[in-house]
């Protein structure tokens, strides 16, 4: 019997350092000979020595590695090339800035044929030290990646997450059903448009705990000016993706709404955190408000776009930009 094949994509862009970390784990991976995979790194046009790093990494792997450049189009465009490239019944999807464990595969796979699931997904973790994570609330440690269970474990034991974007693993029969990512998305958000549309139509689900993957962060992007940009970005896809799932109609209720507990909820609450010198507090209710600015200016311009362009503002919010200041 043939043995199934996994690919993983790396996408990566200007990170070669992490990625030949990231990848040292990815060409250890243990599979308990139930499967083989391989690995695609997808280079989003990089302008450092990824190349370089890429081919001595191929070199050297007891894998096969596979190198593949794009043209500089973002992120899901980069998420697609992995979709039309990758061999087998499985893609698995992880980040050039996380690390893992030589079991980490392995554990979404077995999950998978287990439960008989066609997305997988595992628990992320932040890897920075206990006293910075201490000084994070609730809303931005989402913000930087962090799986709702590693905080409540207790909350999510019956239930668990759905999968994430960077930790994921997907098979074929997914893409065939739904498509693959919008790269329409250029401020992010495509890995939950890919989920929630997965979801809609009934795509079984499982979630494999132990399956860990730990998300480095540069210490300058634990700064006031990547929560802002990030919050922002959200509320941006949100806007985007409720549009696509509700109409415009619903969306504009939505923003409405969104914009009603800015004001009469939000507000107050940063106030009484500042008179009470709660900065955890403080920087979580305005990473709120300005996702609510987010999905203000995308909604205003899926309305009128003509009217409401904002050319400049979206153009500084893509995720590719922000990639560029890390």
């Amino acid at each position: 019997m043939t043995k199934p094949t996994i690919s993983v994509v790396i996408p990566t862009y200007n990170r070669s350092a992490m990625l030949r970390d990231t990848m040292a784990c990815m060409t250890s991976q243990q599979t308990n000979d139930e499967f083989t995979y391989e690995v695609l790194i997808i280079d989003d046009a990089s302008s450092d020595d990824t190349r370089e790093a890429a081919q001595q990494i191929i070199d050297t792997a007891p894998i096969q590695v596979r190198y593949l450049r794009e043209k500089g189009c973002g992120y899901t465009a980069v998420l697609n090339r992995a979709v039309k490239e990758f061999h087998g019944q499985w893609l698995a999807f992880f980040d050039d800035d996380q690390l893992t464990h030589s079991t980490w595969l392995k554990e979404l796979y077995t999950v998978g044929i287990k439960q008989h699931a066609e997305m997988i997904g595992g628990p992320i973790v932040l890897d920075l030290p206990d006293e910075v994570i201490a000084k994070l609330g609730p809303v931005c440690r989402d913000l930087y990646g962090e799986s709702p269970d590693v905080r409540e474990p207790q909350k999510y034991a019956a239930q668990p997450p759905l999968p994430s974007g960077g930790n994921r693993l997907v098979n074929r029969r997914v893409f065939e059903n739904i498509g693959t990512f919008d790269e329409a998305m250029l401020t992010g958000g495509c890995d939950r448009d890919f989920l929630l549309r997965a979801k809609a139509v009934n795509i079984t689900m499982a979630w494999a705990p132990q399956a860990i993957g730990r998300h480095r962060i540069p210490p300058e992007r634990i700064s006031y000016k990547h929560i802002k940009w990030y919050s922002l970005q959200w509320g941006c896809s949100f806007a985007y993706i409720d549009w696509k799932r509700f109409g415009t109609g619903k969306t504009t209720l939505f923003c409405i709404t969104r914009i009603g507990q800015a004001l009469v909820v939000n507000l107050p609450k940063l106030f009484w955190a500042k008179i009470r010198n709660n900065s955890i507090k403080t920087i979580d209710i305005q990473a709120l408000l300005w996702r609510a600015v987010g999905y203000t200016k995308k909604t205003l311009q899926i309305i009128a776009p003509k009217l409401f362009s904002q050319k400049q503002f979206f153009s500084q919010v893509e995720f590719r930009r922000s990639r560029e200041n890390t």
